[in-house]
Formats: structure tokens, sequence, C-alpha cells
């Protein structure tokens, strides 16, 4: 099992999957490494945008209709709510439908496609040691892995950027925590049809109430640093919702990057992704996209840089500065925006954006349009 490969990536997700997917493709020879076996269990609201479709199609070569041949949409609607508190703001529709899957389905769909583009999958291999400099992993089971560039993709526990010299206050102060429950359709106290936000109940944050097939998912995220009562600000709205002893109930929590993305996730040979370096939508949280979208650029950097004979870092960061960064910055921006107005002008500060243009606020969240100013969004 141990040897010698071109890229070891860490982290079978979508962000190791997509990596693997453009590598192995391109004739490299490639390590996928994850600790779990898979299909594995894995919290996520399960939102895709627009954006994550379209880079989908390019990477994976299968558009939504392959999507959902292959079971991996299981819901969609163009229809969307905002509420503060209890209070509507805004029923809406998008131009483009939310579409939603269960990751469980999506990460092993993904991670097929990866092997059978000719990834060497090793999974149940849990990392115990990374020699970030140059490019070596040690498992669990004392299996060594060599390679020319390491690719950190194990998400937000990542074994890789603990590895590093990364800044961990920084990390630590801008991390969300979340809870998650999902309820059979039959076990909510109403119909749920469209993707609902729930704006107020926190100060860095929101509570999310979505659809699925046969399922009702929803969840609480915020800032860790500006949050009390947590669970049960959740409970409370649950018992709001008609949902009788919400305590009883199975509930998952798992903490998520929020605005602490590395401006620099490159150490020596090994370049970090996905929720590993932080670089998850700072406002709603969306993370599959940029999962998808910079383990593609990690990859395609170590193609041009093992061609070109290159430092891959040179062209990762150039496509993160131009396309990802500014989208992280602005949404920040906007969040904070939105929330430090909130004990000023409670729903109103939301209701005026939200209701003032809510098709073109739908399109930002799809990448159609950018969170720079609502300008028109090109991706690479």
């Amino acid at each position: 099992m141990s040897g010698k490969f071109d890229v070891i990536i860490a982290g079978a997700g979508p962000t190791g999957s997509t990596a693997a997917r453009i590598l192995a493709g391109k004739g490299f020879k490639v390590a996928l490494i994850d600790k779990s076996e898979f299909p594995r269990k894995k919290l996520c609201g399960g939102l895709l945008t627009y954006k994550t479709t379209e880079v989908l199609n390019k990477i994976f070569d299968c558009d939504v209709d392959c999507l959902k041949k292959n079971g991996i949409i299981n819901f969609e609607s163009p229809e969307y709510s905002i509420n503060y508190r209890d209070h509507n703001i805004r029923d809406a529709q998008s131009t483009i439908p939310f579409r939603f899957i269960d990751r469980v389905d999506f990460d092993y769909f993904l991670l097929k496609k990866a092997a059978n583009a000719g990834a060497h999958i090793f999974t149940g291999e849990k990392i115990s040691h990374c020699n970030y400099l140059d490019a070596e992993i040690k498992t669990a089971s004392n299996h060594i892995f060599k390679g020319k560039y390491l690719i950190g993709a194990d998400g937000v526990h990542s074994t890789i950027r603990n590895s590093v010299p990364y800044d961990k206050t920084k990390w630590r102060t801008d991390m969300a925590a979340t809870i998650e429950i999902i309820f059979d359709e039959k076990d909510y106290p109403r119909k749920v049809t469209k993707p609902e936000l729930y704006i107020g109940h926190l100060r860095a944050g929101y509570i999310w109430v979505f659809p699925a097939n046969g399922k009702v998912v929803t969840g609480i995220g915020a800032l860790k640093r500006c949050t009390k009562d947590f669970k049960k600000t959740y409970m409370d709205f649950l018992r709001n919702q008609g949902i009788t002893n919400p305590e009883s109930l199975p509930m998952h929590g798992y903490p998520l990057p929020y605005g602490n993305f590395m401006e620099n996730p490159c150490f020596g040979r090994t370049l970090l992704a996905g929720d590993a370096a932080g670089l998850v939508e700072p406002l709603f949280g969306e993370g599959i996209f940029y999962a998808l979208q910079t383990g593609r650029y990690a990859a395609e950097s170590i193609v041009r840089g093992l061609t070109e004979n290159k430092p891959a870092e040179q062209f990762y960061i150039e496509r993160l500065n131009k396309y990802i960064f500014p989208e992280l910055r602005y949404s920040n921006y906007l969040r904070w925006t939105l929330f430090y107005s909130q004990p000023l002008l409670k729903h109103m500060s939301f209701k005026v954006m939200f209701k003032s243009m809510p098709r073109i606020l739908a399109d930002m969240v799809h990448g159609i349009r950018s969170y720079k100013f609502l300008m028109k969004k090109e991706w690479d």
C-alpha cells in the first residue's frame, strides 16, 4: 500500500475527489486517502447553487439531468423564504432553482468518479503524521506515502493543516458552531416546500429549514465568539415550529469555517483547499462550491507546476486572489453590515435588502452576480 505518487490527497470529500479526478485524468499517479470508509455520514444542509452545478458539469461531466438520473439531487425549488425571527421578510423566486443533495450519496458519487479516472483510493486510513515540506504522510497503520505534492483536503479538523505553521488564534476566533436535526417529513409539524432562512435569533448566524426527499433538514449556525445560549436558541425555535420536546431528538454538531479563510494556504509542497483552508462563504456558509472549485484550482496548479517545472503555489494563489478571495471578503463585509445593523434596525435592515431586489440577491447566491457590489460574475 505504501509507495511513491505524483500527488497525495488527504481527504476524499468533494475537494479531494475533485482534485483526484483532474490529476488522474491528466495521467498523474494519485493517492486519495481518507480515514473513513465510504459511503459515510456527512452533515451538511446540502444546497447546490447554480455555480456549483456548473463546476460539477465541467469537472465530472455530469449536468443537472445527470445528477437527477443518478439520484443525487433529491429536491429542487426556485422559491425561497427569508424571515427575521417570526416575521416573514420575503417569499420570493429565483431565476434558477435551489437544488439539494444528501452528502452521503453525493460524496460517494464523486469518489467513484475519481476512482474511475484512475486515482488510487485508500479509505479507512487515518493520517497520523505529515511532513508538509516533503509532501510525505504516514498513516496509523504505518503506511508511508510520498509525493511531489500534497493536497490537504481533509476538512475543518484537517490533520494536514495542523501540521503546518498557520495562525491558530485567527482560526479559532472566526470559527462557527452548528447543530443539525433531520426530521422525517411526516414528523415535521408542517410541509416545507422551499428553503427557509431565519435571521435575528443570533448576532452572527442563522437558522435554516431545508426540504429534502421525504425529509426536513433543520439547523443552526453562528460565529462562536458572538453566540450565547446557542443550543437553547435552536430548541426554542423548534418549539415555536411546533416540535414537542426537541431536546430529546438526535442532534449532531460540527464546526464550520466562518470567515477565517487562509490568504496563503500554501506551505512547502503542500496546498490546502476547501474547508481545510477555511474556504467557506461567510454570509450563508456555502461550502460545497468552494470545496469543488478550490480542489480544482489546487489540482490544475499542480499540473501546471509539474509540467512547467515551476512552483504550483504561484498559480494556485493567483487564481484564489482573482476568483475566490474577493467573494469571501465582500460576503464577509455584507455579513457584518447586516448583523451590526440588527440592534438598531431589527428586521428593517434585512427587509430593505431582501424585499427590494430578491431575484438579484438570489443571483448573488447562485454566483451569477458577485458579492462585490452585485456586479455580474465571471468564473474561471
